[in-house]
């Protein structure tokens, strides 16, 4: 019985206490950030000082995004979730002429909590209608089997 409870102290103090930080993204953001002037840096400086960007916006090549996110691992008792540590994103606008027009740092107090809202939308036609019958002799052209020959 001692030798058991040996071993199983042994097998405890073998564990890790350290917590697992996951990275995703560019590091030291909010660093970078402060070395980048407005009506002075270019694409090129911005390119130089944080390195390419994490998003370009698809409606506008002037408008640029750098992620940085840290999730880290709370205990052992918790069976691996998560906890967002650090959650960095910068939004830099450049004018025309590849020229920082604005800069903005969002952190981890920025983000918003999303409430998910459980109701359905009701459709607006009746089964009645040209487009119910429609849709219900498509269904059901859908949900028919298939005839093998």
């Amino acid at each position: 019985m001692y030798k058991l409870i040996i071993i199983f102290f042994i097998f405890i103090s073998a564990c890790s206490n350290n917590k697992v930080v996951n990275s995703h993204g560019l590091k030291e953001l909010s660093k970078k950030y402060n070395k980048i002037e407005i009506s002075k840096s270019n694409k090129n400086d911005v390119i130089n000082i944080i390195g390419k960007p994490s998003s370009v916006s698809l409606f506008d090549e002037n408008l640029w995004f750098f992620i940085e996110r840290e999730n880290v691992n709370q205990s052992v008792f918790k069976l691996g979730k998560s906890k967002i540590q650090k959650n960095d994103v910068i939004e830099i606008v450049f004018n025309d002429y590849g020229i920082v027009k604005t800069k903005k740092i969002y952190d981890l107090n920025d983000m918003n909590d999303l409430k998910i809202i459980k109701e359905s939308t009701n459709k607006s036609y009746g089964t009645n209608s040209p487009i119910g019958k429609f849709l219900k002799s498509m269904e059901q052209k859908l949900n028919s089997p298939k005839n093998r020959r």
